[in-house]
């Protein structure tokens, strides 16, 4: 048996394509689903012992781009399926890379605003500028069917301004939502998709935590709560 690695967390045994390939096969509803959004957990170098005691290797498993890129989600999406692929500054070529090998075109691109209880930007580390925000890559297969009512979400934080506010701007794609635990995406993000296609068999991939109306797959599903 492997011991731990040097941060003290035991090395995973990964599936390989073919076992991973069962999985969504069994997972896959039928004519496949309408609305996928992942969040890959995707190895990153980082500059110092300190960094890497901050990582995401530390919460969670990580693999390398090539393991990502195999990884065949596009057998689990319909003919006609909308793509929100979660990415981070430093890797935003890498997401691109990710939409095409799925099968995806991409189509446009948003981010999230992380704030704090108190409304302040959360701020966290970075390469040139420290970061505040998460991108996120909106792609599309097929012509999946998107409303055109709602496209913009309501902060969760209390500012003392945005919260109820009935002048929040319709059509923007940023989103500005508490950080909360390590890589737990923001309630207004899952909003964002009900609001864009209510009617979609939405599944999330690499799940951390549960949520109503939405399948969900990875090894850390329901491991915090929504």
């Amino acid at each position: 048996m492997n011991g731990p690695d040097l941060f003290g967390k035991l090395p995973a045994v990964r599936p390989g394509n073919a076992e991973i390939l069962a999985e969504f096969s069994a997972l896959r509803p039928a004519g496949g689903f309408d609305l996928i959004m992942a969040d890959p957990p995707c190895s990153f170098d980082n500059w110092s012992a300190a960094g890497e005691a901050k990582s995401a290797a530390r919460k969670y498993n990580c693999e390398p781009l090539d393991w990502i890129r195999r990884l065949p989600v596009a057998a689990l999406a319909g003919e006609d399926c909308l793509l929100w692929l979660w990415a981070t500054n430093p890797l935003l070529p890498e997401a691109l890379q990710v939409v095409a090998d799925r099968g995806f075109q991409f189509k446009t691109a948003g981010t999230w605003v992380k704030r704090t209880t108190r409304g302040k930007v959360a701020f966290g580390t970075g390469y040139v500028l420290r970061s505040a925000n998460e991108p996120f890559v909106i792609a599309t297969r097929g012509a999946p069917k998107t409303t055109r009512s709602t496209r913009s979400v309501i902060a969760t934080y209390d500012d003392g301004f945005h919260l109820g506010s009935r002048d929040w701007p319709r059509g923007t794609i940023t989103i500005e939502g508490l950080a909360r635990a390590h890589s737990q995406k923001p309630e207004e993000g899952f909003a964002a998709c009900e609001a864009l296609m209510p009617d979609a068999r939405r599944l999330e991939v690499f799940s951390r935590a549960d949520h109503p109306g939405w399948s969900a797959w990875g090894d850390g599903a329901g491991t915090i709560a929504a």
